[in-house]
């Protein structure tokens, strides 16, 4: 695959052949390329192409980093392997561990103001998730270009958003495995969060729907039928406490909007109680969540939003 620096790259690109293209090797020669000299970029990485929605945490850990790791693990043991592996073996057990590790994120057409969200949940889940991989920016990549050098890539991984919403989608390849002897799944009754949006500047539930839904979960734990949790996350709060709260919990309950993104710190229930109740404003259906929670293998319920003319 030969990738340019294109020119014409615009805000909402479409991934076309001035950006990659797959060509053979006499192709490759015939467009005045030197394949005898080349520097090597060794080990997996990982381009972002896209310029806009990457400081959204949904936009971009939901969709295109999961989007392309959900291609980088489906090829599997060894990537350049003619019969891949798929990540569960058929007796039921994890091949994860033979991933081959990321070396680079390069995000080529932004600078880190670009990329990090004001609350930083963006730059938690890298710093979390691959505490020892470098994140290069525009500078670097807009460098390599400006050099008119040839860079191979051993193995590389292109994620372009806009691009992958003119595709079709596909189910899930895995689902991961739930262990019956994690302290979070030994818990008699299920952990509820309702994750408020009353403090946001839009998107918010009136306060009477707003207070009724609270007296309704509080009621459930009063009769002993689930541990309820009402938050309201902010940009200060410890991201790590986040995460953990909504790993703990099995229903999670909350207005359409970015604070869904935490879905994906969530482990599915071994007894099956996991679900997200997603609350939509008049008008408006997505499912845009939802496919996250399938990934997950997690009951997705969106509540309102639709036309009434489509019920």
């Amino acid at each position: 695959m030969v990738m340019t620096n294109a020119a014409d790259y615009h805000e909402t690109p479409a991934f076309h052949d001035g950006l990659a293209k797959v060509v053979s090797v006499k192709e490759a020669r015939d467009l005045g390329l030197h394949l005898d000299d080349v520097e090597v970029v060794e080990g997996s990485t990982f381009i972002f192409n896209d310029k806009s929605f990457l400081n959204h945490f949904y936009h971009l850990v939901g969709e295109m980093f999961l989007g392309a790791w959900r291609v980088y693990t489906s090829v599997l043991a060894n990537p350049f392997d003619r019969t891949p592996q798929k990540i569960m073996r058929s007796n039921g057990k994890s091949i994860l561990h033979q991933v081959p590790p990321i070396d680079k994120f390069i995000f080529a057409h932004a600078q880190p103001d670009r990329v990090f969200d004001h609350a930083r949940l963006n730059e938690f889940f890298f710093d979390s998730a691959f505490p020892q991989v470098p994140l290069a920016f525009e500078e670097e990549w807009q460098a390599r270009a400006d050099s008119l050098k040839l860079f191979r890539f051993d193995m590389v991984t292109i994620a372009d958003r806009w691009s992958g919403h003119m595709g079709g989608s596909s189910k899930p390849i895995y689902k991961g495995p739930v262990s019956l002897k994690d302290p979070s799944h030994a818990r008699s009754k299920p952990v509820i969060t309702y994750l408020s949006r009353q403090k946001a500047v839009f998107r918010t539930l009136s306060q009477e729907a707003h207070e009724s839904l609270v007296k309704g979960l509080k009621s459930l734990e009063k009769e002993g039928l689930a541990e309820v949790n009402i938050e309201e996350f902010t940009d200060a709060d410890p991201k790590d406490d986040q995460a953990r709260l909504n790993q703990l919990e099995q229903i999670f309950v909350t207005l359409h909007g970015n604070g869904l993104t935490n879905l994906i710190w969530m482990t599915p229930d071994a007894h099956g109680r996991s679900a997200i109740y997603e609350i939509q404003q008049p008008g408006m259906f997505t499912d845009d969540y939802a496919i996250i929670s399938e990934a997950l293998g997690i009951d997705h319920w969106i509540i309102g939003g639709r036309d009434p003319e489509l019920e």
